[in-house]
């Protein structure tokens, strides 16, 4: 599984479920992750970016999401 498989298999379970691995998060938190691991936890993307930089510094690694809930897309 790739690095941005991973990502996004851990953001999909923290924005439906709200958890992952025991830690909960709340609508609006930052999550910095990096090969399916949170690396950080912040109120701000700009936070959660430079916690993610500041253990990988290649910007072509890694991924910021805000916690939401799911949106739905309905094509007609």
């Amino acid at each position: 599984m790739s690095e941005m498989d991973q990502n996004q298999h851990v953001t999909e379970a923290i924005c439906k479920q709200r958890e992952w691995n025991g830690q909960t998060f709340q609508v609006g938190d930052c999550v910095a992750l990096l090969d399916g691991r949170i690396i950080a936890v912040a109120a701000d993307a700009d936070a959660a970016i430079a916690a993610l930089r500041s253990i990988e510094p290649d910007v072509s690694r890694g991924m910021v999401i805000e916690v939401a809930p799911p949106e739905v897309d309905v094509i007609r």
